[in-house]
């Protein structure tokens, strides 16, 4: 994962020029309180926006503590993750990504690390993309097996948040210029002059020509960058060449994005700046890509039962090895009412609703494209799936054959550019290659990739079949500068008709015949051959949420709400990890999920030899209270333990959950009572009155330590009352002397004991011993604290 971070104490003014304004706040947002990341739905969602024109962008981010307890809250540490156009995809838990998932031509992602401590922190962008920025937001990521289970109120009640902010410097009002137009520049030396065009899906190059250059006293270059979609600058530009005062006139050939604005920077550079100027005139011109009607393949692209209502064009990225002609298709939009499940379709598949093959040769290659919208297409899953049309052969019966051995397919997508598939597993963009991710032949089985959360713009899927052997390329130098030039020269002095359209195709067949250039009749980085083949493909692209609108047998798929932005995620059980929750290194293993499940269910059994002691005790309200303690404490732990593997719940969990914590609570209650030594009439006012204001609490919020310590404080003063008024009455020792000394003392270390436990060193990973010893613990106490008809003396009443 590519990480660039910027660090500074403030923003900072990187534009000196006359067309960069100051840095200014557009945005800020301040989250809601986070959570630790276990899975993505714990994430807290940021949605930022940089405008068009933008130089220079710094995204400020402080996070702080909300303390909601007496405790004082500790400083923690909180993740961040940037990306532009979708949410970022990330596994802080290292867990695997699916194999199918394919970082296609990702926009780089930004990563932080921040403390609650007020303290600011800058990720700072030099020509960013415009459009949606995602920022993702959680606590640090800890092995959840060592997270502690703490009784709410014993611990500093702390809640963290994070504030961004946005900052950006735009070029003021950059001029929009159009091709075939003379524009004429008067600049001052070190001084920054922006131009921006719109390039349609007709062209994918253009020429700029500078002619009658001036150059200030103090300058010696012209310095001119290209970018597409964002004002060029030193460290992002698409193209940048110089222009020394030596010449008066210059001519730059580059490659563009089809349906994008593009930026042009002028800047003539010296060592100093001064009031003289410079002057000069330039002009842009596109070049078309369309398939001249006279090149050899136009008749046979053309064909439209062979190929579904496309249109020819010739891809040309300034090299004459690169010459190839391709069938372009744009597909439509099929969408249902659920979210993020759409498809995209050729025209004539909505119309039959059959899956119609594209049908391919070995002399051009099939370009696809379709659109990401904004917002709405970016938080589910994209799948790209190629496959062979399966071949039939026709005699006195139907039969399939398979593929030809030498048949192999190469594909490419890309966002926001064409990249042209090579052999023998290259995809070339720019001149730059990168490994294909989909190779389709007769034994590869990797026909299908997914891109999780894709990028919201114009998308470029491309595939080319190849077949035969690969003779290599060599094609000299010389040669490539001659095709050049021949065709700049062409695309200047063509009067727009369709000559144009010839300039690149002349060219290269013109240079080709030299003989020191028979080389360079390419195809890639193979000589063309004169033999060819042809296949048909079937393919699919579409969008499903989380992974085939599914998370395995271990997880669901849900749809989270953050900031506004709507994305699927799998919410995996089991302790089961990962992107489709597939990941098992961390879950539980089924005989460690069987003892768990017994564990905790067992040990309440404990609480039975507490109701056999009460009833013979004749405690018969206490008997009834530990018995409903045993009945609810195994129900509820039978119903939430079992990693949802082999639980059984009688009745919903909560309603166990409130019978478990109510009853716990209650024997507390009326266990302080029966060691008061009450007379019968308060003893029963106070059971009764204790059951409702208990109910009434535990309803309110059943984890809460108040909730623990009203029946404890209460019942305790109640013992002390009691206690001190029989004693006063008898002025002697009251209490069976084994009760007062062993019995009272033992029980009491036995309840601390299990309370030290349940309270302070239950975790995730030893709570199904903990826990179950808990309610051994506080079994055993009851046996042992709750009196005996003959502790007391009897005649000794309030």
């Amino acid at each position: 994962m590519d990480k660039y971070l910027l660090c500074c104490i403030f923003a900072v003014f990187i534009c000196n020029t006359a067309n960069c304004t100051n840095v200014t706040i557009t945005s800020r947002t301040v989250t809601s309180y986070l959570e630790q990341y276990k899975s993505y739905k714990d994430i807290i969602m940021i949605h930022l926006k940089i405008p068009q024109d933008t130089l220079f962008a710094s995204f400020k981010f402080l996070a702080e503590e909300t303390r909601m307890s007496i405790f004082p809250c500790k400083t923690r540490n909180v993740s961040l993750y940037l990306k532009h156009g979708s949410p970022p995809v990330i596994n802080p838990d290292s867990s695997p990504l699916p194999k199918t998932f394919k970082n296609i031509t990702r926009c780089p992602m930004y990563s932080t690390e921040i403390q609650t401590d007020k303290k600011e922190k800058f990720i700072n962008m030099t020509s960013p993309d415009p459009g949606s920025y995602f920022v993702v937001a959680f606590l640090a990521y800890q092995d959840p097996k060592y997270n502690a289970i703490s009784q709410q109120g014993l611990r500093a009640d702390c809640y963290s948040n994070v504030e961004a902010s946005l900052f950006v410097s735009k070029v003021d009002n950059p001029l929009i210029i159009v091709d075939d137009n003379l524009y004429q520049l008067i600049g001052h030396p070190n001084e920054s002059r922006y131009f921006k065009f719109f390039v349609t899906n007709l062209n994918d190059q253009a020429v700029l020509r500078i002619n009658n250059i001036i150059f200030p006293d103090t300058a010696d270059r012209l310095l001119v960058r290209i970018e597409a979609n964002k004002p060029p600058s030193a460290e992002v530009h698409h193209k940048q060449e110089f222009i020394y005062s030596t010449n008066n006139s210059g001519t730059i050939f580059f490659s563009t994005s089809p349906d994008s604005w593009h930026y042009i920077e002028y800047k003539f550079e010296g060592d100093k700046e001064d009031i003289s100027t410079g002057n000069f005139t330039f002009q842009l011109k596109y070049i078309s890509n369309e398939l001249p009607e006279d090149s050899a393949y136009f008749d046979a692209l053309q064909n439209e039962t062979y190929f579904n209502n496309s249109f020819s064009k010739t891809f040309h990225n300034y090299k004459i090895t690169d010459l190839v002609p391709y069938k372009h298709y744009d597909l439509i939009r099929e969408a249902t009412s659920e979210t993020f499940l759409f498809s995209f379709e050729l025209e004539q598949e909505l119309e039959s609703k059959l899956a119609v093959p594209i049908n391919m040769t070995s002399a051009h290659f099939s370009l696809m494209k379709f659109r990401i919208r904004e917002g709405t297409d970016v938080g589910g899953t994209l799948q790209f799936i190629l496959a062979f049309k399966p071949r039939v052969l026709k005699k006195q019966y139907l039969a399939f054959t398979s593929e030809p051995e030498n048949h192999v397919i190469v594909a490419c997508i890309r966002r926001g550019a064409i990249e042209v598939p090579t052999w023998p597993n290259k995809c070339s963009y720019n001149g730059i290659e990168s490994h294909s991710q989909l190779i389709l032949n007769k034994t590869t089985e990797n026909s299908t990739i997914l891109v999780p959360y894709p990028e919201s713009g114009v998308w470029y899927a491309t595939f080319k079949l190849f077949c035969g052997e690969c003779v290599p390329c060599h094609c000299p130098e010389s040669c490539q500068e001659r095709y050049e030039q021949c065709v700049i020269d062409c695309e200047l002095t063509c009067d727009g008709s369709g000559e144009c359209q010839q300039c690149t195709t002349n060219c290269s067949e013109n240079i080709i015949q030299e003989t020191e250039c028979a080389g360079c009749d390419c195809d890639g980085p193979c000589l063309k051959s004169n033999l060819t083949c042809n296949t048909s493909l079937i393919f699919d692209i579409g969008s499903h949420p989380c992974i085939f609108g599914q998370c395995s047998r271990n997880g669901r798929c849900m749809f989270v709400v953050s900031d506004g932005v709507v994305f699927s995620t799998c919410s995996c059980m089991n302790k089961y990890r990962g992107w489709d929750c597939s990941d098992n290194s961390q879950a539980t293993p089924y005989y460690m999920v069987v003892i768990e499940l017994l564990l905790l269910v067992l040990s309440n059994l404990v609480f039975l030899p507490a109701v056999y002691v009460a009833f013979r005790r004749k405690y018969y309200i206490e008997a009834v209270t530990y018995f409903f303690i045993c009945f609810f404490s195994t129900f509820y732990h039978a119903c939430d333990a079992g990693e949802n593997l082999i639980n059984f719940c009688l009745v919903r969990l909560s309603a166990l959950q409130f019978g478990d914590f109510f009853c716990a609570i209650l024997a507390i209650w009326v266990t302080l009572i029966a060691i008061a030594d009450l007379p019968q009439l308060l003893t029963s006012m106070c059971h009764m009155v204790g059951a409702i204001v208990l109910a009434f609490c535990t309803t309110i919020n059943k984890t809460s330590l108040w909730v623990f310590a009203l029946p404890v404080i209460t019942g305790l003063l109640i013992i002390i009352v009691s206690w001190i008024f029989k004693y006063r009455k008898v002025k002697q020792r009251f209490a069976n002397r084994n009760y007062l000394y062993y019995k009272i003392p033992i029980g009491v270390a036995v309840v601390t004991v299990g309370l030290v436990c349940y309270a302070f060193l239950q975790t995730e990973a030893n709570y199904k011993y903990l826990h179950s010893a808990w309610h051994v613990l506080m079994a055993v106490a009851l046996i042992i604290i709750l009196p005996k008809p003959n502790t007391f003396l009897p005649e000794v009443i309030l």
